[in-house]
């Protein structure tokens, strides 16, 4: 997959929107969970349609505006446009600094979503692992579903935990090399040396990928038999 527009990735944005909107659906008729309610599967589920949907709305709005400079301004529309960015730098520099910045934030909230939203699950079944880390963690939630820690669910956790980390350390990968294929889509990390696959289209393959896990999870027996509310703390103490 190659993006040729950002028209292409405001799609694909969409279009997860809409797998996450299906799970939540499904949700409700499989175990019962009021769509509107505090239930921590909703809560994350939600946060995730927030945080994609936000990311999409900057996107569209920073071309938006860039469009509207070419019409308005014309030949001149490059100075005006800087301006209403209020940057010094170049067009394409203060795009790309914008762009980076949804990118990774959008990747790091994604995947804090996940590791929470397990967190409250297994606390729920009563199977939090005794040791902390989005490793055990995903570990054990894939365990408790029937799901092997060893294989391509467990690939694609470690490649969204892999992406959150590199960007803690300044765009370097400081864990074991890994080499793996999520949907055709190659993500190699090199111990020590940067991270070259947090384009924007790694970035949706390996969401649409971990919105698949979810669903699994989700929807599996252990969990969709889980009929009362999960807590979630800050859906409590916010009412």
């Amino acid at each position: 997959m190659h993006y040729s527009s950002f028209s292409q990735v405001l799609r694909d944005l969409q279009s997860l929107n809409q797998a996450i909107e299906d799970i939540r659906q499904r949700i409700v008729t499989v175990s019962g969970v009021s769509y509107a309610s505090q239930d921590a599967r909703h809560v994350a589920l939600d946060g995730l349609q927030c945080d994609i949907g936000a990311c999409g709305n900057w996107i569209h709005a920073l071309m938006s505006l860039k469009m509207l400079s070419q019409e308005r301004y014309g030949d001149n529309w490059e100075d005006e446009y800087r301006k209403l960015l209020l940057t010094g730098l170049s067009c394409g520099q203060a795009e790309d600094l914008m762009l980076d910045y949804l990118r990774n934030t959008l990747t790091t909230k994604v995947h804090f979503k996940i590791e929470n939203l397990f967190s409250n699950i297994l606390r729920a079944l009563r199977a939090s692992p005794s040791n902390s880390g989005f490793w055990h963690i995903g570990n054990a939630m894939l365990e408790q579903v029937g799901i092997p820690t060893i294989g391509q669910e467990k690939n694609t956790l470690t490649v969204l935990a892999n992406l959150r980390n590199s960007f803690h350390a300044n765009g370097i990968h400081n864990k074991d090399s890994l080499s793996v294929d999520i949907d055709g889509t190659g993500f190699e990390f090199c111990k020590g040396k940067q991270v070259e696959c947090a384009s924007w289209e790694h970035i949706v393959v390996i969401m649409r990928a971990n919105i698949s896990v979810l669903e699994s999870v989700l929807l599996s027996d252990r969990v969709s038999n889980l009929r009362s509310e999960i807590p979630d703390a800050f859906a409590a103490s916010n009412p």
